[in-house]
């Protein structure tokens, strides 16, 4: 895929239209592409494929099963740590060190058979990944001017999906065919991993990624915090818009999952393909359209799209629980991967959208990763309860949740769609920009 960008304006990096990307991005959006085909496979069995593998060939229990969707998101309470990384390594060799040992556990599983060191192995496997997600995401805003930002972030992600649904999908095969091919796809899949390390370790980085070795106090965080909470509205409606979308993904996930084995006695292919080939298949197709989308309306009026699409698959997925029809869960799967396609974007692309400048990223990442954590900890155990509970009607309750964040993205709509800066990397006289970040 060839982008054209604008040419640059001497001021603010923005551009005139029909001039190619100079060689450097172009170099970096092509090796971040193989980083993100390999790393799709890694994610497909470490992540997304994890729960099916998990009740079909480990035979894990609902607990173990609700640690697992935990895992991922609760990744980012590390952040602290993983700056303070990346402040000693640089962003860039925290992301590729990181996503090594993230992919050493998944070769010790040939052995395993036990489900709870199953559940272990990967989990720490998640957890290590983390780093790799916060430094990669830092690296957007200082690597891809504004004005292409949606349109790069659309490319990787199709990339990455690319190879991640093909990986669920032959998952969900070859375990019908035998439950203990595990053994050979996770090996397979930290082999891939360790290959897109190599791929993100030929990214040519500007100087900017490199924080001051100085680290921030406590004190003058948690300001940075309450200054970002009382001054930026329009950071703040987005992220409790974001975070209930994202609570009601986490409450049903696994609900679903469960509901749907036990409703239309689907085996590891239909559940693969259904609950994750279909809507990853579509979020990887859809990637580039929607990056095209939000660089037109921009990423708050996205938002809106994202939380109409998120509420209307949930309530199929309701429907078709709740009436036996299995086309209705068909359509909540085509849905979820139109709406997931955007959100992916908006996940990597928000904290480097609304701030201000480029040494404020690591600050607004801290409360976005923070805030996912919260919702990734909390809200799949609030979703087993209700499930325990009230059966599935836990996936009505996660459909209203999903529902309320509608009128604050509209409230949000008045407040603007973050700072209008066409450059990312403007440097005061006498400074590097690298002085800059922290």
């Amino acid at each position: 895929m060839r982008l054209t960008v604008p040419a640059p304006d001497p001021l603010t990096g923005g551009a005139s239209a029909g001039t190619e990307l100079d060689p450097i991005t172009r170099h970096n959006v092509v090796a971040e592409s193989f980083f993100s085909a390999f790393n799709g496979v890694y994610m497909a069995l470490a992540i997304l494929a994890a729960p099916v593998v998990a009740v079909t060939a480990v035979n894990a229990n609902p607990l173990e099963l609700t640690i697992l969707v935990s895992a991922f998101p609760v990744g980012v309470f590390f952040g602290p740590l993983w700056a303070d990384l990346g402040r000693r390594w640089g962003m860039q060799k925290l992301v590729t060190q990181m996503a090594v040992w993230a992919n050493v556990p998944l070769f010790f599983l040939f052995w395993v058979d036990d489900a709870a060191v199953w559940t272990a192995l990967v989990t720490v496997s998640q957890l290590l990944n983390s780093a790799m997600r916060m430094g990669q995401s830092s690296l957007y805003r200082v690597m891809y001017a504004r004005p292409l930002r949606g349109r790069v972030l659309g490319i990787l992600t199709f990339w990455t999906y690319l190879t991640m649904v093909p990986s669920i999908l032959v998952t969900g095969w070859l375990l019908d065919k035998s439950p203990q091919m595990y053994r050979i796809l996770y090996p397979v899949a930290g082999l891939c991993g360790l290959v897109g390390c190599f791929y993100y370790s030929l990214l040519h980085v500007p100087a900017a990624d490199q924080l001051p070795r100085q680290r921030r106090t406590l004190r003058a965080s948690v300001h940075g915090i309450q200054k970002i909470i009382t001054n930026d509205r329009a950071y703040l409606f987005f992220q409790i818009a974001f975070f209930l979308s994202g609570s009601a993904f986490f409450m049903s996930t696994h609900v679903i999952l469960l509901l749907t084995r036990e409703r239309f006695h689907f085996g590891a292919f239909e559940l693969a393909l259904w609950m994750s080939v279909v809507p990853q298949l579509l979020l990887a197709l859809s990637s580039p359209v929607w990056g095209h989308v939000l660089d037109r309306i921009g990423i708050v009026r996205l938002r809106l799209v994202i939380s109409t699409l998120m509420t209307a698959y949930l309530a199929s997925y309701l429907g078709g629980l709740m009436t036996g029809a299995p086309f209705l869960i068909y359509l909540g799967s085509i849905l979820q991967g139109m709406s997931n396609g955007a959100g992916q974007l908006t996940w990597s692309l928000a904290s480097s959208h609304f701030a201000p400048r480029p040494e404020d990223v690591p600050i607004y990442n801290g409360i976005h990763f923070v805030l996912n954590g919260v919702r990734g900890l909390l809200l799949p155990w609030v979703g087993s309860v209700l499930f325990i509970l009230v059966g599935p009607w836990a996936v009505l309750a996660a459909t209203a949740v999903s529902l309320g964040s509608v009128p604050i993205v509209l409230r949000s709509l008045s407040l603007g769609d973050g700072p209008d800066q066409g450059n990312p990397l403007p440097a005061s006289p006498g400074r590097s920009p690298g002085d800059r970040l922290g």
